[in-house]
């Protein structure tokens, strides 16, 4: 047999080698065939203490105690395989015992190093592996006691270890040919080795009593990587915050990492945190391509059938409905963050736990909630694999300017709708009325979401400004979308009591619906909804109060806004709603089918409006008021008006989210007394009601008003010495006292109004109830 020694590297340039993020294969044999251990490979030492005879490498130094060693170049220890045979022509014990070095980062064994050996004999007469760390010596795979107890030892043995650094040992006691498992273990704190050898301890009555023959070594270089990992280089594609009920993944929390990239990564020091909790990787090589599951300490063995898997002390709680998560750098530099939340699920059974949410598309780094969806996979998730709803899904369309607030005369706040490039855009790319100067550019956090810009001379309130985006780009190099690049703002200003008034509410939704309320902005003011809130109201104190904005958000003058806790059912549910006026809250409080209330209470627990419904509001022609609205009628009427309530009509889709009530009429016309609409057509026309429009110069009237047909019967009386301001209205919805529909045609409604003074005034107006014919 020939004796080979050999390093087998492409022989590039390193720079080429980590360019191609290639790994050196290494591989070293000696079977001392030649005679000597000095060429071909060279080993080097304690040369004096050894020789080879009879083709097998001896141990032959004086006769007293002492330590001896040889080693020699080898690089092996990704995907490595050391195999070797020992002889000792004694009984092993504390005082006569090997060290085969299979990784060492120092030539000198008996020095301090950083490497990992196997030892043969010492107490228990066991084959086991040990990891040294400068001096200290750790045992990480505990063989067999009593495995070489003989008079004459005779043994061969066997280690294995992959990239990830999972250890497997073997032993051949007998020479068979079969080899026996010591154990197994995963350490990767040394990642490379330069050197391998071996080490005797021994008594002067053993000095020449080891032997050691048929070195084989095969296996990968480390190759350190060349350069850091950069922004999303390593994503997290899979995340699981709620793993009751199990489904069949284990009941535990996790999730899971990608290595996008061609760069072999080490992890050593980085840190996945939720900025409560902080955890830091162990040293780790992650793989070009590789998948990797991070959970906690406790929990690693719960995955280890399903991948590779990092147990981390300190992992963080994943919040059922949401949570920020980063994954840093040791130098805490950001390299992929995820604001998740349970709507990206978009399934209500999954959204309840069991489920995982897995990233869609890995390329798209910059997709967030339209790139995340429960798993498809039978067993809840496919922790450590690609993920089950892989798939193209690319980001092609440009980010959207969609909010800009000051947050003081001379700073102001944009936000888009996506993540920006990382590089900032030039002041110039910014415009804003009035000739308002940008001097300076910042982003606000983490998230290159939104932008600080300072100004160069102050806002006055008051006044409303436009802002102009353009030459912005979202991380995957989309520009600006030019349909929304623009949008007005202002200083904002202390909202005043119905300044914001409750414009409309759906309590009572279809099985498949969700509860909402909408706001309208009856004032000329900016005003910020920041900690704002929506209660309930009883015996004179808010109950479940829940906050709806916690972050800024301006409500421009004569703008609805919509809460609800699904944005997405509420499109569905009503394809006419303007989509970018609603907004999803985490939570709301209770709204009863029957009766119940909503308040909208500012930042300082102001009440702004206050809404008592029942669902005695909805009109008497309704059937049915599942997934019916109450839509206000007039801003300026009292809230709890029941006159100023309706149900929205049929034509509108039962509700009008986002938009312009169905029932509001417009601005009301002069006169004391008038009709608007003159005509009407009730529950399904548009309009389906009528207004009886009031207008006096001074008040204190008492009214009463009925509706008669043209033959002077009474069909409807609307009020009874109903007190007047100044304005307002009544309302009539075409239904007569007996609760049936009036007949088609001319009706007059008579009014009379008095006041204490004795004046008195009667009016008739005309009024048509109208129907559709086919």
């Amino acid at each position: 047999m020939l004796k080979r020694c050999k390093i087998l590297c492409s022989e590039l340039s390193l720079v080429a080698i980590l360019l191609s993020a290639h790994v050196c294969t290494a591989q070293f044999m000696d079977d001392f065939l030649d005679g000597d251990f000095i060429s071909n490979p060279v080993w080097s030492g304690d040369n004096s203490k050894f020789i080879v005879q009879s083709n097998r490498l001896r141990l032959s130094a004086p006769a007293v105690t002492d330590v001896a060693y040889l080693s020699t170049t080898n690089a092996s220890i990704n995907d490595a395989t050391w195999e070797f045979f020992v002889h000792f022509d004694f009984d092993p014990s504390a005082s006569n015992y090997s060290d085969v070095y299979l990784a060492s980062d120092n030539a000198v064994l008996t020095a301090s190093l950083n490497g990992y050996f196997v030892r043969i004999g010492n107490t228990s007469d066991e084959v086991s592996l040990y990891r040294q760390s400068g001096t200290t010596k750790t045992e990480i795979i505990d063989g067999l006691d009593g495995r070489v107890t003989a008079p004459s030892v005779l043994i061969k043995i066997k280690v294995t270890r992959d990239e990830a650094g999972n250890w497997q040992l073997f032993s051949d006691p007998v020479l068979t040919g079969t080899f026996l498992s010591e154990g197994t273990a995963t350490d990767d704190t040394h990642l490379s080795s330069t050197y391998f050898g071996v080490l005797c301890v021994y008594t002067s009555t053993r000095s020449d009593d080891f032997y050691f023959d048929d070195f084989v070594v095969t296996g990968e270089a480390f190759v350190d990587p060349s350069t850091p990992a950069d922004y999303k280089d390593v994503i997290i594609t899979e995340i699981f915050a709620d793993p009751t009920p199990v489904i069949g993944l284990p009941d535990a929390e996790f999730v899971e990492l990608h290595n996008r990239s061609s760069k072999i990564i080490n992890l050593s020091g980085w840190k996945f945190t939720d900025g409560s909790s902080t955890a830091t990787l162990p040293s780790r090589l992650f793989q070009p391509n590789e998948y990797l599951i991070l959970t906690s300490t406790t929990s690693a063995t719960l995955f280890t059938t399903f991948g590779s898997v990092i147990g981390v002390s300190n992992f963080p709680t994943l919040n059922n409905t949401g949570d920020n998560l980063s994954l840093k750098r040791s130098d805490d530099l950001v390299i992929d963050q995820v604001s998740y939340s349970d709507n990206w699920y978009l399934d209500d059974d999954k959204r309840q736990g069991g489920y995982t949410l897995e990233l869609i598309d890995p390329a798209n780094p910059c997709g967030e909630e339209a790139n995340w969806i429960a798993s498809e996979a039978a067993g809840g998730g496919t922790p450590g694999t690609q993920n089950s709803v892989f798939a193209n899904k690319p980001d092609l369309t440009g980010p959207k300017l969609i909010s800009a607030v000051p947050t003081s005369s001379t700073e102001l706040i944009v936000w888009f709708n996506e993540k920006l490039d990382d590089q900032l855009p030039v002041l110039t790319d910014f415009t804003i009325t009035s000739s308002i100067s940008v001097l300076q550019i910042s982003f606000t956090d983490a998230s290159v979401k939104s932008l600080q810009l300072g100004l160069g001379s102050s806002l006055q309130s008051g006044t409303t400004y436009s802002i102009t985006a353009q030459n912005i780009y979202d991380c995957s190099g989309n520009i600006v979308d030019d349909n929304f690049d623009n949008i007005v703002f202002g200083l904002p200003e202390e909202a005043d009591s119905l300044d914001i008034v409750i414009n409309e509410i759906l309590f009572n939704p279809r099985p498949t619906g969700v509860d909402f309320v909408e706001i309208y902005n009856n004032s000329s003011k900016f005003i910020n909804l920041k900690n704002w809130s929506v209660a309930n109201y009883e015996n004179g104190a808010l109950l479940n109060t829940k906050i709806i904005i916690s972050e800024d958000f301006l409500l421009a003058p004569n703008q609805y806004l919509v809460f609800t806790e699904d944005a997405h059912v509420v499109k569905g549910e009503y394809i006419s709603s303007i989509e970018e006026n609603l907004f999803e809250v985490t939570d709301l409080p209770g709204f009863n089918d029957d009766a119940g209330t909503v308040v909208l209470v500012d930042s300082q627990n102001n009440v702004v409006d206050f809404f008592s419904y029942t669902d005695d509001y909805h009109s008497v022609f309704i059937d049915d008021d599942e997934g019916v609205s109450l839509e206000r009628i007039s801003f300026t009427a009292p809230t709890n008006d029941i006159g100023n309530w309706k149900s929205s009509s049929s034509t509108s889709g039962f509700a009008t989210p986002g938009y312009v009530n169905s029932n509001v009429h417009g601005t009301q016309p002069a006169g004391k007394i008038t009709i608007n609409p003159e005509v009407f057509e009730p529950i399904t026309g548009q309009p389906s009601f009528t207004q009886i429009q009031y207008n006096f110069e001074q008040g204190g009237f008492v009214a009463n008003v009925k509706i008669l047909d043209f033959q002077g019967r009474e069909i409807k009386r609307i009020v009874n010495n109903a007190t007047l301001g100044t304005e307002g209205f009544f309302r009539w919805d075409g239904d007569t006292d007996d609760g049936s529909k009036a007949r088609t045609g001319y009706y007059v409604v008579w009014v009379e109004v008095f006041n204490a003074s004795g004046q008195l005034e009667t009016f008739r107006k005309r009024v048509v109830v109208a129907s559709r014919f086919k």
